[in-house]
Order: C-alpha cells, then structure tokens, then sequence
C-alpha cells in the first residue's frame, strides 16, 4: 500500500499501476482524461472508481464504454479551483487519485495541496521520456531543418 504524503508516489506508466495491488479495495478518482479509462474496466470490481472527464461528448461515451456509471463522473474544464477539488474528493470520500503528471497548468500543485490537506494518497503518472533526433532553439535552424524535410 502506498501511504499517504506530501510527496506523491509517482509511477512511469499505467501499466505499472494496474498491474499491483494499488487499487485494491480504494476510492479512486481518475484524472487522466478519457483514453486510458478502458484499461481500469477490470477494476471496477475490486475498487470504487470515478473518473473527471472534459466535458465532451468524446469523453462521456468513452468513459461509459469503460464501465464508469454516470452517478461515478463529473464532467468540468480545468482549471480547477483548491476548494472544488477538495469538495469533490469529499464528496466522493475518495481514497486515492491518480493524475498524469501535468505541472501547474494542469493543476497537479493543487491535487498535491489537496492530497496533503485530506490525507489521500496521490500517484503520478510520469510523461514517457522522449528522445528527440534533433533539438534547437534557433528558429533560423528550424526553418532551415523544415525546408529540408518538406518535398
């Protein structure tokens, strides 16, 4: 079991939550967006899972398709407020909340405020590292690269 704390256990994939005990038996709300909530389907027997979702039909129908009940969803356009954030939790007495890492502007300062404020554990899911071929921060080089490239 991962305790709560200040710090959030941060994980490098989904892979390597769903496939531990992590969720077992926890109230867990989901801010991942809408892509990855059919991986959790097969939680949805062995934990209380909600998901926040944009509010967008897209999202909605896929986050339906993955189990999650309506009564289960909430549907709101970040940012997200320190004091919505700690009602919502409340509300849904939730245990644990699973983010991808986002920085600031996706408000994961304030899931980790609000982690510490409620004693909830928070777990981040890493942005796979990226090796790009080529880097700069020239933009003559750029557009030099982007002529070269372009048939």
């Amino acid at each position: 079991p991962i305790p709560p704390s200040p710090i959030p256990h941060h994980l490098d994939s989904f892979d390597a939550l769903l496939n531990r005990d992590i969720l077992k038996g926890q109230r867990v709300l989901l801010t991942i967006g809408y892509r990855p909530l059919e991986s959790f389907r097969s939680w949805q027997e062995q934990s209380t899972l909600f998901a926040r979702i944009l509010p967008s039909v897209t999202a909605l129908q896929a986050a339906l398709t993955a189990g999650f009940t309506n009564d289960r969803l909430i549907a709101l356009r970040p940012p997200i407020s320190v004091e919505l954030e700690r009602a919502l939790w409340q509300q849904w007495q939730i245990s644990l909340v699973v983010t991808k890492a986002s920085g600031t502007p996706g408000g994961e300062d304030i899931k980790r405020q609000v982690a510490v404020e409620l004693g909830v554990k928070l777990i981040v899911i890493d942005r796979p590292s990226v090796a790009y071929p080529q880097q700069t921060s020239d933009i003559q080089i750029a557009i030099e690269f982007c002529k070269s490239h372009v048939y």
